[in-house]
């Protein structure tokens, strides 16, 4: 992990709230699919990174989300959940010879049989605490559910074309 990956890495999180907050915050296919295009940080992150920075980092990016959208720490309680389940779900998709230690997470080193897996599990997981915590009510379980897969399925395309764009040469 180098300095310039770092930089790159620290303007796309701040380029993908921006994105979030300017012109993603009132926009949703149906009412149930939803793009929230700030957890790409989360799943883009370093492997290496440190899991108290990380940690640290999605609290602040869900608490700047949150004042936005006036959501009372929802959106950062999602964003530390996914950043805590990381390392158990970079431990279910281990592949058989093990990561490498210059690995990065993109679709072009991990391929897609590894990134789609993980990219489901971290979006489902984020969307689905979101939803559940925004109903605040069991009756409405069905509808959130619905809500979480209908944007974790909107995600795993978006973030797909992203990294169709950002494959390297």
């Amino acid at each position: 992990m180098n300095f310039t990956f770092n930089f790159k890495w620290f303007f796309s999180v701040v380029f993908a709230i921006a994105i979030q907050v300017l012109f993603l915050r009132d926009i949703a296919i149906a009412n149930v699919a939803f793009c929230f295009i700030y957890t790409w940080f989360l799943v883009k992150a370093p492997m290496q990174i440190n899991p108290l920075l990380l940690l640290l980092g999605a609290m602040s990016v869900g608490w700047l989300i949150d004042i936005f959208y006036n959501t009372h720490g929802m959106h950062a309680f999602a964003c530390v959940l996914v950043a805590w389940l990381r390392p158990v779900y970079f431990r279910i998709l281990t592949p058989a010879n093990g990561y490498d230690e210059r690995s990065s997470i993109s679709l072009a080193e991990m391929k897609w049989l590894w990134f789609f897996p993980y990219l489901f599990l971290m979006l489902m997981s984020h969307h689905l605490l979101l939803f559940i915590l925004e109903a605040g009510d069991w009756t409405l379980i069905g509808f959130s559910v619905l809500k979480a897969f209908s944007s974790t399925l909107l995600g795993m395309a978006v973030f797909g074309i992203l990294e169709f764009f950002n494959r390297p040469e």
